[in-house]
């Protein structure tokens, strides 16, 4: 079940950060939420370095499933968050009572307005103080 999670996790995220990803990323850690008491049905957050960004540029991808539905979360940031962007996906019925149940996009939220900026900067610093520093530092050097 978790390599299920993770695979449509990556594949999902791939497709969600194409642009990011063209600029070809290095996974530096992979943190399981469930593990850290985040998430019940699983899901992870994935500290990677942009790799030929000048100044460097991190990134952490969030996925957290959910019996109703999904979160993504998405951060780029270098020394501050530069941008960010989370959606929530749910599902009409769960997903126990339609395994093949399509997840509907209910609510987005980007740094756009101040509410957002505040939002996603509260999020940013929780998922980030998941990451061990050295990791962090890591990909902030380069």
């Amino acid at each position: 079940m978790k390599l299920a999670l993770r695979i449509f996790g990556a594949v999902g995220l791939a497709l969600l950060t194409a642009g990011t990803a063209a600029a070809q990323q290095t996974v530096i850690q992979v943190v399981d939420l469930a593990e850290k008491g985040l998430s019940t049905e699983g899901g992870e957050a994935t500290l990677y370095r942009v790799k030929n960004s000048n100044p460097k540029l991190c990134k952490i991808d969030v996925i957290q499933f959910g019996e109703e539905g999904r979160s993504i979360l998405e951060f780029e940031f270098r020394s501050k968050l530069l941008a960010a962007e989370a959606r929530e996906y749910r599902y009409k019925v769960p997903i126990a009572v339609d395994p093949k149940a399509k997840p509907k996009l209910t609510k987005k939220t980007t740094m756009a307005d101040r509410a957002g900026r505040e939002s996603l900067q509260k999020e940013f610093e929780t998922y980030k103080a998941l990451f061990d520093p050295a990791d962090l530092a890591k990909c902030l050097a380069g």
